[in-house]
């Protein structure tokens, strides 16, 4: 028999294995089709394949074929001669294992099965230790006997091909696994995004989220209560799926408190309660929101405000320097946060605007210079009359064209006085 296997033998050894995963869904599928054909190509006895676990534990026979089958006994690593192998690296011919101390007798006496020889190589592909193949007893005429180097360097050969197979099945679970979170991901910014609502059709109230992944941490909302909007803005601490879950969390608390039409102070320490309960343990804190929360009255131009840790809101009047709001207390979900410590500031906002945004905002750049607070509020100041609609789609089309670029998530809030219902 020939010590090596053609390409065409490979190649063939892998598309059956592979062409059995994709059919079944499971890798193991695959390999119990490989291993018998592994024994005739060597004229052995017995064979099996051990597969270190994930946390690096333990080897576990996987695969066995044989007159004795050991499919799920599980080996320490260094443990007898499979273990040797597996972490030398290097494939072992024990012509005579009575004769190796490493052999382990009492599986043998166990099962009654005699091992008389045995050839052994690690299924590995570079550095990427997979487990290991062994064989057992070369029969000759049906009497066993023992394997020789030719034998050993087929079955390295074979031992590599199986890495080969099994680094293409992981490879391929790994790209389905990624196609999966990605559309997962794809869903979750699509609902995430049909959280934030649509302008108000009457002018007063806009906003928009340009996120600097396909998640966002930043988030904005305005629901109509009565005769008045109330209206909020928050950022995430963080990124990705974990911002995104606080954030729907965050913003369904919002709505739920706007709609018992609770003040700005009711409003901010009542979510600031649930995400201290939710995010707290004993150990860490998971996360905190900056926000702002507020109401605002079309009919009268009153508008109220609490600022919890956020970017300043900036309040322009016609003829007026624009006016920053500073932060009134600390984020949400940091600390309790008592009501008689707090308090709304109220102003009216007549013929005005009242922009919020996040600093990807403030942080943006125009031609390689931070935007800043002083920027934004010359930006804005420049803008064209109109509701909020049309000043939201001046300052954030600056982003859609190129002008203003961001490296984080850029969210804006916008709310116009003096419109005509």
């Amino acid at each position: 028999m020939s010590a090596s296997l053609s390409a065409t033998e490979n190649l063939l050894l892998i598309n059956g294995m592979m062409q059995r995963y994709a059919a079944s869904g499971d890798a193991i599928e695959g390999l119990r089709w490989a291993l018998p054909r592994v024994l005739h190509d060597l004229s052995a006895e017995a064979g099996s394949l051990f597969l270190v676990d994930d946390a690096g534990a333990a080897l576990e026979c996987i695969v066995c074929h044989g007159p004795v089958d050991i499919t799920g006994l599980r080996l320490a690593p260094d443990c007898g001669l499979v273990g040797r192998v597996f972490t030398s690296g290097k494939a072992e011919l024990v012509a005579d294992v009575s004769r190796d101390g490493a052999h382990d007798r009492h599986a043998d006496n166990r099962s009654g099965f005699s091992t008389v020889s045995t050839a052994t190589a690690p299924v590995m592909l570079g550095p990427n230790r997979f487990g290991a193949l062994q064989v057992i007893n070369r029969l000759t005429d049906q009497t066993p006997g023992m394997f020789c180097s030719d034998d050993l360097s087929l079955l390295e050969t074979l031992a590599t091909t199986l890495a080969l197979a099994l680094a293409n099945v992981g490879l391929t679970q790994k790209i389905v696994s990624d196609r999966l979170l990605a559309r997962d991901i794809d869903q979750a910014r699509q609902v995430q995004a049909a959280l934030m609502p649509p302008p108000d059709p009457r002018g007063y109230v806009a906003g928009r989220v340009i996120p600097a992944r396909q998640l966002s941490g930043d988030f904005f909302d305005h629901l109509q209560v009565g005769h008045r909007i109330a209206f909020c803005q928050g950022d995430v601490a963080g990124k990705g799926i974990a911002a995104a879950l606080l954030m729907a969390r965050a913003l369904a608390l919002f709505r739920q408190l706007a709609r018992r039409a609770l003040d700005c102070v009711s409003i901010v320490t009542a979510i600031n309660d649930e995400l201290n309960r939710d995010l707290h343990d004993a150990a860490q804190n998971l996360g905190f929101v900056s926000f702002v929360a507020g109401w605002f009255d079309p009919e009268t131009g009153k508008v109220s405000i609490i600022n919890c840790g956020h970017g300043p809101a900036l309040l322009c009047q016609p003829g007026a320097v624009p006016l920053e709001l500073p932060a009134d207390t600390l984020p949400l979900g940091i600390v309790s946060l008592d009501k008689a410590d707090l308090a709304a500031v109220y102003f009216d906002l007549g013929e005005g605007c009242l922009y919020l945004a996040t600093d990807g905002i403030t942080e943006a750049r125009a031609k390689g210079r931070e935007l800043g607070g002083a920027g934004f509020a010359a930006l804005v100041q420049r803008l064209p009359c109109g509701g909020a609609p049309e000043k939201l789609r001046a300052i954030m089309g600056l982003f859609d064209c190129g002008r203003l670029t961001t490296h984080d998530d850029a969210t804006l809030l916008v709310l116009s006085g003096g419109v005509a219902a």
